[in-house]
């Protein structure tokens, strides 16, 4: 009789508005190719409030090698559960707790501090490669993402500050790289010291090598012709005899 209760309880919640309530973000994780088993399905769509995050971080510990895919799917369709959804997985992957940072502050950009809190409150011996993480996905956010790695774990606050800055100071010689390089591709081609000058310089070179050479021969021609034309000197062969 308990179980038929059960399996009538069951029936009438599927049927529920309130079991479908996170029905997007089953919809997210098969959109991403995460294979989910029926029972793990069926949870992730009856699931709201914390009850999501448990529900992901099953679905991550069974599948931790697409643990960042996961979270980033869960998180793009419940952005306002980000925090205990990553909380969650890096509980359930915490070798892969980088990855999932990067993942969900990329998925959801305007939870980052959120999302570093709960993360570090989570795993805080990660606390400082949680904060680069986070600087590195929204390096915009920085000092709210050092504020909140801080306080949850103000005993790794020297380490965080370090990490921070070294990925602070990576972004910057990124940002550089970039604006370097657009600057080369935006150099209009045969420009002044552009990069073309050498080839045209060496064109023009061999150019003006050409005509110098012609004017020497045509030169030489004229001077040949007009000694050809000259009187012969004195006992030459072909001076006129007087008459």
């Amino acid at each position: 009789m308990r179980k038929a209760l059960s399996v009538l309880t069951l029936a009438i919640a599927l049927t529920s508005g309130q079991a479908f309530a996170d029905q997007s973000t089953l919809a997210a994780l098969q959109s991403a190719g995460i294979a989910l088993t029926g029972a793990q399905a069926r949870t992730v769509a009856a699931a709201h409030g914390d009850a999501l995050a448990d529900a992901i971080a099953n679905i991550v510990a069974a599948n931790s090698e697409a643990a960042t895919t996961i979270v980033a799917a869960a998180v793009g369709a419940a952005p306002d559960q980000a925090a205990a959804i990553v909380a969650a997985a890096i509980t359930a992957a915490p070798d892969q707790a980088s990855a999932i940072i990067a993942a969900a502050i990329t998925a959801a950009p305007d939870q980052a501090p959120a999302i570093v809190s709960e993360a570090v409150a989570a795993a805080p011996g990660q606390a400082p490669d949680i904060a680069a993480a986070a600087m590195t996905a929204a390096p915009d956010q920085a000092s709210a993402i050092i504020t909140a790695a801080v306080t949850a774990a103000p005993a790794h606050a020297a380490s965080i500050s370090d990490a921070a800055n070294n990925a602070a100071g990576n972004n910057t010689a990124s940002a550089k790289n970039r604006s370097s390089n657009t600057t080369a591709t935006s150099n209009p081609p045969n420009s002044v010291g552009g990069p073309d000058t050498a080839p045209i310089s060496a064109a023009r070179a061999q150019t003006a090598a050409t005509n110098d050479a012609d004017n020497s021969a045509t030169s030489a021609d004229t001077s040949s012709a007009a000694t050809s034309s000259s009187p012969s000197s004195s006992g030459g062969g072909g001076s006129a005899s007087p008459n």
